[in-house]
């Protein structure tokens, strides 16, 4: 045989060579693609988190000047630690956290046992 000459099992390899490598190259321009979109998408994320963790910091100073403010209020009321006028009790216990209130409730409960 002459190897000029391709016989058709011959031809349906090299075909299907060809088309094995054809579908390798797309997979891998594909793959290419979605890593690029990928990237995008997370350089997306990271300008939305830095833009949460702005405001955020923005809120938290905001809340810490409010709660600053209404300590003000309280410290140049007329009244005084344990007796304190029912605008001033109001403002402490908006203030205090649950987690505080359950503790002077149990050192209150503590006291009372006494």
């Amino acid at each position: 045989m002459h190897q000029g000459v391709k016989t058709p099992q011959t031809q349906e390899w090299e075909d299907s060579l060809r088309g094995n490598l054809e579908v390798k190259h797309q997979i891998r321009t594909d793959t290419i693609n979605d890593l690029e979109n990928f990237s995008q998408d997370l350089q997306h994320i990271s300008l939305v988190v830095e833009s949460i963790q702005n405001n955020y910091q923005v809120l938290l100073a905001e809340n810490h000047r409010l709660k600053s403010t209404l300590l003000e209020l309280v410290d140049d009321c007329y009244c005084w630690k344990g007796n304190r006028c029912e605008k001033c009790q109001k403002i402490i216990k908006s203030l205090a956290s649950e987690l505080t209130r359950k503790k002077l409730n149990t050192a209150q409960e503590y006291e009372d046992i006494l």
